[in-house]
Protein backbone atom coordinates (compact mmCIF):
# COMPACT_ATOMS: atom_id res chain seq x y z
CA UNK A 1 0.00 0.00 0.00
CA UNK A 2 2.90 2.34 0.78
CA UNK A 3 4.07 1.98 -2.82
CA UNK A 4 7.83 1.71 -2.27
CA UNK A 5 9.95 1.97 -5.40
CA UNK A 6 13.39 0.35 -5.44
CA UNK A 7 16.23 1.21 -5.33
CA UNK A 8 15.54 4.27 -3.13
CA UNK A 9 12.28 2.88 -1.65
CA UNK A 10 10.54 6.25 -1.71
CA UNK A 11 6.76 6.24 -2.14
CA UNK A 12 5.56 5.90 -5.72
CA UNK A 13 3.48 8.96 -6.73
CA UNK A 14 1.24 6.60 -8.74
CA UNK A 15 0.23 4.60 -5.70
CA UNK A 16 -2.78 2.37 -5.27
CA UNK A 17 -4.50 4.92 -2.97
CA UNK A 18 -3.86 7.81 -5.40
CA UNK A 19 -5.30 5.78 -8.28
CA UNK A 20 -8.28 4.74 -6.17
CA UNK A 21 -9.00 8.36 -5.29
CA UNK A 22 -8.90 9.38 -8.96
CA UNK A 23 -11.27 6.56 -9.95
CA UNK A 24 -13.75 7.33 -7.16
CA UNK A 25 -13.75 11.06 -7.89
CA UNK A 26 -14.42 10.33 -11.55
CA UNK A 27 -17.15 7.75 -10.85
CA UNK A 28 -18.93 9.92 -8.30
CA UNK A 29 -18.34 13.21 -10.14
CA UNK A 30 -17.06 14.88 -7.01
CA UNK A 31 -13.78 16.05 -5.54
CA UNK A 32 -15.11 15.46 -2.02
CA UNK A 33 -13.45 12.03 -1.96
CA UNK A 34 -10.00 11.94 -0.39
CA UNK A 35 -8.02 8.74 -0.07
CA UNK A 36 -5.12 9.26 2.32
CA UNK A 37 -2.19 6.89 2.15
CA UNK A 38 -1.06 6.47 5.74
CA UNK A 39 0.76 3.22 5.06
CA UNK A 40 4.13 2.76 6.66
CA UNK A 41 6.92 1.22 4.64
CA UNK A 42 9.41 -1.40 5.72
CA UNK A 43 9.21 -4.74 7.45
CA UNK A 44 7.91 -3.13 10.67
CA UNK A 45 4.66 -2.56 8.80
CA UNK A 46 2.61 -5.49 10.09
CA UNK A 47 -0.89 -5.67 11.53
CA UNK A 48 0.48 -6.64 14.96
CA UNK A 49 2.84 -3.66 14.95
CA UNK A 50 0.01 -1.35 13.82
CA UNK A 51 -2.17 -2.49 16.69
CA UNK A 52 0.70 -2.05 19.19
CA UNK A 53 1.78 1.32 17.76
CA UNK A 54 5.28 0.17 16.83
CA UNK A 55 4.90 0.35 13.04
CA UNK A 56 6.26 3.88 12.75
CA UNK A 57 2.85 5.54 12.56
CA UNK A 58 2.46 6.68 16.15
CA UNK A 59 0.23 5.53 18.98
CA UNK A 60 -1.45 2.11 19.09
CA UNK A 61 -4.09 1.82 16.39
CA UNK A 62 -7.10 1.94 18.74
CA UNK A 63 -5.95 5.40 19.88
CA UNK A 64 -4.93 6.58 16.41
CA UNK A 65 -8.23 5.68 14.78
CA UNK A 66 -10.23 7.56 17.41
CA UNK A 67 -8.69 10.86 16.28
CA UNK A 68 -8.69 10.09 12.56
CA UNK A 69 -10.92 12.11 10.23
CA UNK A 70 -11.39 9.03 8.05
CA UNK A 71 -14.83 7.56 7.59
CA UNK A 72 -13.51 4.36 6.01
CA UNK A 73 -10.30 2.60 7.04
CA UNK A 74 -8.85 0.02 4.68
CA UNK A 75 -6.25 -2.46 5.97
CA UNK A 76 -3.99 -4.31 3.59
CA UNK A 77 -1.61 -6.37 5.67
CA UNK A 78 -0.06 -9.72 4.81
CA UNK A 79 3.21 -9.54 2.86
CA UNK A 80 5.34 -8.37 5.80
CA UNK A 81 3.20 -10.37 8.22
CA UNK A 82 4.14 -13.56 6.37
CA UNK A 83 7.74 -12.81 7.40
CA UNK A 84 6.94 -11.83 10.99
CA UNK A 85 4.44 -14.15 12.71
CA UNK A 86 2.10 -17.07 12.42
CA UNK A 87 -1.56 -16.97 11.43
CA UNK A 88 -2.92 -17.13 15.00
CA UNK A 89 -1.62 -13.75 16.18
CA UNK A 90 -2.27 -12.30 12.70
CA UNK A 91 -5.93 -13.37 12.84
CA UNK A 92 -6.34 -11.94 16.34
CA UNK A 93 -4.86 -8.63 15.18
CA UNK A 94 -7.19 -8.45 12.16
CA UNK A 95 -10.18 -9.00 14.43
CA UNK A 96 -8.87 -6.33 16.84
CA UNK A 97 -8.46 -3.95 13.87
CA UNK A 98 -12.09 -4.46 12.88
CA UNK A 99 -13.31 -3.96 16.46
CA UNK A 100 -11.21 -0.82 17.03
CA UNK A 101 -12.30 0.69 13.72
CA UNK A 102 -15.96 0.11 14.47
CA UNK A 103 -15.54 1.38 18.06
CA UNK A 104 -14.26 4.63 16.55
CA UNK A 105 -17.41 4.91 14.43
CA UNK A 106 -15.65 4.14 11.17
CA UNK A 107 -16.14 1.51 8.47
CA UNK A 108 -13.42 -1.15 8.28
CA UNK A 109 -12.48 -2.67 4.92
CA UNK A 110 -10.03 -5.54 4.49
CA UNK A 111 -7.90 -6.09 1.40
CA UNK A 112 -6.12 -9.25 0.33
CA UNK A 113 -2.45 -8.95 -0.60
CA UNK A 114 -1.23 -9.19 -4.12
CA UNK A 115 0.79 -12.31 -4.88
CA UNK A 116 4.57 -11.86 -4.90
CA UNK A 117 7.27 -13.52 -6.97
CA UNK A 118 9.99 -14.33 -4.48
CA UNK A 119 10.66 -17.35 -2.31
CA UNK A 120 10.34 -15.52 1.02
CA UNK A 121 6.53 -15.64 1.29
CA UNK A 122 5.48 -19.29 1.08
CA UNK A 123 2.33 -18.81 3.17
CA UNK A 124 0.94 -15.67 1.56
CA UNK A 125 -2.09 -17.46 0.14
CA UNK A 126 -2.93 -18.63 3.68
CA UNK A 127 -2.88 -15.00 4.84
CA UNK A 128 -5.23 -14.06 1.99
CA UNK A 129 -7.57 -16.88 3.04
CA UNK A 130 -7.46 -15.67 6.64
CA UNK A 131 -8.41 -12.16 5.53
CA UNK A 132 -11.33 -13.65 3.60
CA UNK A 133 -12.49 -15.63 6.62
CA UNK A 134 -12.31 -12.63 8.99
CA UNK A 135 -14.13 -10.43 6.46
CA UNK A 136 -16.91 -12.99 6.13
CA UNK A 137 -17.19 -13.74 9.84
CA UNK A 138 -17.36 -10.07 10.84
CA UNK A 139 -19.30 -8.78 7.79
CA UNK A 140 -16.48 -6.54 6.62
CA UNK A 141 -16.24 -5.40 2.98
CA UNK A 142 -13.44 -7.27 1.22
CA UNK A 143 -11.19 -6.23 -1.66
CA UNK A 144 -10.23 -9.51 -3.32
CA UNK A 145 -6.83 -9.25 -4.98
CA UNK A 146 -4.83 -12.45 -4.60
CA UNK A 147 -6.54 -14.94 -6.94
CA UNK A 148 -7.51 -12.28 -9.47
CA UNK A 149 -3.94 -11.04 -9.84
CA UNK A 150 -2.64 -14.58 -10.28
CA UNK A 151 -4.42 -14.53 -13.67
CA UNK A 152 -2.31 -11.61 -14.99
CA UNK A 153 -0.16 -12.92 -17.88
CA UNK A 154 3.56 -12.92 -17.03
CA UNK A 155 2.72 -11.73 -13.53
CA UNK A 156 6.28 -11.86 -12.24
CA UNK A 157 7.48 -9.46 -14.95
CA UNK A 158 5.42 -6.80 -13.13
CA UNK A 159 7.45 -7.02 -9.91
CA UNK A 160 10.83 -5.53 -9.06
CA UNK A 161 12.90 -7.81 -6.84
CA UNK A 162 9.93 -10.18 -6.93
CA UNK A 163 7.95 -8.14 -4.42
CA UNK A 164 7.41 -4.52 -5.51
CA UNK A 165 4.49 -4.21 -7.98
CA UNK A 166 4.75 -1.94 -11.00
CA UNK A 167 2.21 0.68 -12.02
CA UNK A 168 0.21 -1.87 -14.03
CA UNK A 169 -0.42 -4.01 -10.93
CA UNK A 170 -1.06 -0.93 -8.79
CA UNK A 171 -3.69 0.27 -11.28
CA UNK A 172 -5.40 -3.14 -11.29
CA UNK A 173 -5.45 -3.16 -7.49
CA UNK A 174 -6.85 0.39 -7.40
CA UNK A 175 -9.65 -0.61 -9.76
CA UNK A 176 -10.70 -3.45 -7.44
CA UNK A 177 -10.48 -1.13 -4.43
CA UNK A 178 -12.70 1.41 -6.15
CA UNK A 179 -15.27 -1.29 -7.02
CA UNK A 180 -15.63 -2.18 -3.35
CA UNK A 181 -15.36 1.34 -1.97
CA UNK A 182 -17.63 3.11 -4.49
CA UNK A 183 -21.01 2.06 -3.00
CA UNK A 184 -19.76 2.78 0.52
CA UNK A 185 -18.41 6.19 -0.43
CA UNK A 186 -21.55 6.99 -2.43
CA UNK A 187 -23.71 6.33 0.63
CA UNK A 188 -21.50 8.66 2.71
CA UNK A 189 -21.41 11.46 0.14
CA UNK A 190 -25.23 11.67 -0.04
Amino acid sequence: MFGAMPPTFVANPQSEPADTQAILRDQLSTDQVTVSNLAEGGTASTILNLMAGVDGGGAPYAQRVMTSKAQIVLASYAVNDDLAQSLGPYTDALIAFVAATRAAGKIPVLEEPNPVCDDQHPNLQNYASTIDAVAQQYSVPLVAQYAELLTVPNLCSHFTQGIFPDNTILALKAQREAEVLQPIVQSLVK
